[in-house]
């Protein structure tokens, strides 16, 4: 009870304080209106005087005095009346604005009123040019006095205001333009650049800016304009990928304000700009599915995806659920990777926790599962390690594969698809020819004859995927640097893994038996240039914020990949190709490959480099076709029949 006594008087005791604040507030600006009016009617009568035919004016001062009381108490209580009191005018609007032009209309009306009757009845005279100019001075002054802080922030706001130039000339830009004020933060558009027919960029304005030059000169226009964002309109690879070339050394933010299609398909509004990401600037054309097809051999199936946690088996499921299969089982040996990738996919999904090193295990899954549909991605895939552990790639890459496609072999598997690479062309490296047999073996799969299709999908480097470069490169930029670079001539493909897995499905469904597909990477992609780029989209300046330093090729490594050096045949699809090579009979290849597993396990290192060279090189010539079994043996070799 005492403490609600008490809360109320605070209550009160606050009420009344923020009463008598307004009240002193009132009472200041009324002692201002008083000065202000006293001075402009004065000024008004001063600037009167100045006329040299005005004649006689001794009486216009005395009766300018004898009148101000009244114009003071008149101008006063018309501000009371229109309610020119008792606001937050920092806050101040339009509204407020109003008040005090009609009390001071009101006023001067009523002066002009007065002062004619008092000069017919008196002789009274104030002259009626001395009320107006009074009046409007009055007005003017009592509204700078009222609004001089939103005055002041304006010019403030014009002052600090984000600066914005725009790259493109069209009706997207000038949208985007009006609605900079709606993007959030003081903003201001101060031009725009845009490649014009015949490179005349002079006296041409959009949206009530001036088009300041062409692309090439965004640097100087930067510079000179004191630009603080550079925000380029649509979504073309090589018009990001310039802009962020020609901004390397200049202190702006990058954005981009996504192309219509890209703002539909996002769920993106018209003035939704983003930061430039290092995919918009590789220059690829967008993937054109054929759900149809895929849909063919996916839905109503039941999918497994071996390296399900990693960036494209995770991918893969994740674009699989959306046809429709009666199920799907993902399958890794590393718990955690699928646990978080359980957590971005959209639909039910059976987690196996396994090693498809392990053949008996790989076997019991297939047997439980009887998937319809494989996609194989476990690997070992990082060079330079697996250039010190070779026994380990080729127990995982190569064994493991030979695992899951003898399982599926005997358990009506319908379709096995191989997750493979670029560096499996004329390897160099031990992950690139672990890789290359494990194609092998997809394409000899027809001589199985059990009803399967055997297909591999070849591509690069895909964007975001653990240990890859960009992520590497990030992290450096980060940490400040420096960033490593293997060699300035080193070039690679890039995908995002999205538009690698589209693809993958798509190449699926065109698999007739045993073929090997590789997918249009577009265009190779320098990694120094890449690695200025990132530096440049994370807001700073290579060489200058962030070192750049060369550690020379590891071992493995080449410096450009390819795509094939065998012929390539097109398919009914744009992007996807087939590629002819040649291979051995089978039971000669999974000789060697039993042979290599023994290697490895036995820690052979010579022997097992020495087979996995010959083979990967497509050097069949001497391979033994005959198995030395010691009694009781089991060796790892498929059935043919």
């Amino acid at each position: 009870m005492a403490q609600g006594v008490n809360n109320g008087a605070a209550t009160t005791g606050g009420a009344i304080a923020s009463a008598a604040s307004r009240v002193r507030a009132d009472i200041a600006f009324a002692l201002v209106d008083v000065f202000v009016v006293v001075a402009s009617y004065t000024l008004g009568l001063g600037l009167r005087m100045i006329d040299p035919l005005v004649g006689d004016t001794t009486g216009f001062w005395s009766d300018l005095m004898l009148a101000m009381p009244v114009i003071i108490a008149l101008h006063l209580a018309a501000n009371v009346l229109a309610g020119a009191y008792g606001h937050v005018w920092e806050h101040a609007s339009t509204s407020e604005a109003m008040r005090v032009a009609v009390a001071n209309a009101a006023t001067s009306s009523v002066l002009i009123g007065l002062s004619w009757m008092a000069r017919e009845l008196t002789g009274f005279v104030i002259p009626y040019s001395v009320l107006v100019v009074g009046g409007l001075g009055s007005l003017l002054a009592m509204g700078m006095v009222r609004f001089r802080s939103r005055l002041f922030s304006f010019k403030k706001i014009g002052d600090e205001a984000i600066r914005v130039l725009v790259v493109g000339l069209g009706q997207e830009a000038a949208t985007f333009a009006r609605s900079v004020p709606r993007i959030g933060g003081p903003r201001r558009v101060v031009g725009f650049i845009g490649d014009l027919p015949g490179g005349n960029h002079q006296k041409r304005r959009l949206a009530g800016a001036e088009v300041l030059g062409g692309i090439d000169d965004i640097s100087e226009i930067a510079t000179e304009y004191e630009v603080d964002e550079v925000v380029v309109i649509g979504s073309d690879a090589r018009l990001l990928r310039r802009v962020v070339d020609l901004c390397l050394d200049v202190d702006v933010r990058l954005r981009v304000l996504p192309a219509a299609q890209d703002i539909m398909q996002d769920g993106a509004t018209a003035v939704d700009v983003r930061d430039i990401r290092v995919e918009d600037i590789l220059v690829r054309d967008a993937v054109d599915t054929d759900l149809t097809q895929v849909a063919s051999i996916l839905e109503g199936k039941k999918i497994l995806v071996t390296g399900a946690g990693g960036s494209i088996g995770s991918e893969v499921v994740r674009q699989v659920l959306s046809y429709a299969p009666s199920g799907v089982w993902a399958l890794d040996r590393d718990e955690t990777l699928l646990h978080e990738a359980r957590l971005k996919w959209e639909g039910s999904t059976n987690l196996i926790l396994g090693d498809v090193r392990r053949g008996e295990q790989v076997l019991r899954v297939f047997e439980a599962v009887q998937p319809d549909v494989v996609f194989h991605a476990a690997a070992l895939k990082h060079v330079p390690i697996l250039e010190e552990f070779p026994e380990e790639a080729v127990l995982t890459n190569i064994a493991g594969t030979r695992n899951v496609i003898e399982a599926g072999s005997r358990n009506g598997m319908e379709r096995f698809v191989l997750i493979s690479t670029d560096k499996a062309v004329s390897p160099s490296s031990v992950m690139g020819a672990t890789k290359r047999v494990a194609e092998l073996m997809t394409q000899v799969g027809h001589e199985r004859d059990d009803g399967c299709v055997y297909s591999a999908v070849r591509f690069g480097n895909v964007l975001g995927s653990r240990g890859s470069v960009i992520p590497t490169f990030i992290s450096q930029i980060q940490s400040g640097g420096p960033v490593t670079v293997t060699d300035p001539a080193m070039t690679r493909y890039f995908m995002t893994v999205d538009e690698a897995v589209q693809l993958v499905l798509q190449a699926a469904a065109l698999a007739n038996g045993s073929e090997v597909f590789l997918l249009d990477m577009g265009e190779p992609v320098n990694i120094e240039d890449l690695a200025r780029r990132l530096i440049r989209l994370a807001g700073l300046s290579p060489d200058r914020d962030i070192e750049i330093t060369y550690t020379g090729r590891r071992p493995g490594e080449k410096l450009s990949e390819m795509l094939a050096l065998d012929p390539m045949m097109p398919t009914s699809h744009e992007k996807v190709f087939e590629v002819r090579l040649d291979v051995p009979e089978a039971h000669v290849l999974l000789n060697e490959v039993a042979l290599m597993e023994d290697s490895a396990l036995g820690s052979d290192t010579r022997s097992l480099l020495s087979r996995l060279t010959a083979v990967a090189n497509a050097n069949f010539d001497g391979f033994s076709t005959e198995l030395d079994l010691e009694p009781g043996e089991v060796r790892r070799v498929a059935s043919w029949s």
